[in-house]
């Protein structure tokens, strides 16, 4: 992938979510909740790839021991996300913060109907632009796709996980969660391009 590539996906990365904080409304758990569809898509797209692999090569292994991790990963996840959630601002209701989320009006629609296909549409451009243009589905072992998949369910998690014992001691300002999320995560994918 050239650099211009690279710099177009990283401006990409930061827009959505600081557009939401900045002008939108959106608040720290709006952008927690934009990152968790962000990476259902990527692992949906995991699997399309996969099977663009399995159907290239028409093997018969399937890697049920990285889909065993990711699984694992999803679950530890929310959990920690939502103690961590509890320790930052324990009077905020989850579930009236994902409705609020999805139902938000912009352009006169719910959120949830515009910003679904934006991830879905992005996800897609990124698959065709990193793995079905360059053919990479002919080189890239399913294991190695799992691998890297998993490798980032396990920084999520550990990053989670020292938020949460973090928050035990200090809680930061709702900005200071904020960039982190949108520089740390655009920081990884702008690196492991």
């Amino acid at each position: 992938m050239n650099q211009q590539t690279k710099i177009t996906q990283l401006i990409g990365d930061l827009a959505i979510p600081l557009i939401g904080y900045y002008f939108w409304g959106w608040n720290m758990f709006f952008i927690l909740f934009f990152y968790i569809l962000d990476v259902g898509v990527s692992t949906v797209f995991t699997f399309v790839k996969t099977k663009a692999i399995h159907n290239h090569h028409q093997t018969s292994n399937y890697p049920w021991k990285h889909i065993f991790f990711i699984l694992l990963g999803y679950f530890l996840t929310f959990y920690l996300v939502y103690f961590l959630i509890l320790n930052i601002s324990p009077k905020v209701s989850i579930s009236e913060e994902i409705i609020r989320f999805l139902m938000m009006k912009e352009m006169g629609l719910p959120q949830g109907i515009i910003l679904l296909p934006l991830l879905i549409a992005g996800g897609y451009m990124q698959y065709k632009i990193s793995f079905l243009i360059p053919k990479a589905f002919e080189t890239t072992p399913i294991d190695a796709l799992w691998h890297e998949h998993v490798k980032v369910f396990l920084l999520i998690v550990g990053v989670i996980a020292l938020l949460l014992g973090l928050s035990n001691w200090v809680v930061f300002p709702e900005g200071v969660y904020v960039w982190g999320m949108v520089l740390g995560s655009s920081g990884y994918r702008y690196y492991s391009r």
